[in-house]
């Protein structure tokens, strides 16, 4: 999943002569994403391209770290994908968001991440 200026791509993908390509979408040859979310079951990679400092933000998020997590600050949604991107029949149905929380230093919760997957 890629989050454009103007556009969001949601397309299978596939990494081909170390370049990342989307099924029929080109849209990475000519502007660069703002967010990227590479997920499958048990992991996910993101990236978010922060242009005020010229930098991006990477992660890697896994389901072995929230196992070892305390499962009171796991928060699993099933979140239904929009009927023009399942019909395709290569995308789920449904993805699950898992959101990740804390306690601050003053003890109040608050959300540290979330992962998506399928």
């Amino acid at each position: 999943m890629a989050y454009f200026s103007r556009s969001l791509v949601f397309e299978p993908y596939e990494i081909r002569d170390g370049r990342l390509l989307f099924s029929g979408c080109e849209a990475f040859q000519d502007q660069q994403p703002k967010e990227l979310h590479l997920f499958d079951h048990d992991k996910e990679y993101r990236i978010v391209w922060r242009e005020t400092r010229g930098d991006r933000i990477e992660r890697l998020l896994t389901r072995q770290e929230e196992e070892a997590m305390d499962p009171d600050l796991l928060y699993a949604e099933e979140m239904p994908v929009k009927e023009e991107y399942a019909s395709k029949g290569t995308l789920p149905e449904k993805l699950t968001v898992t959101t990740r929380y804390e306690y601050s230093e003053f003890d109040t919760l608050v959300m540290k991440d979330y992962r998506i997957s399928c």
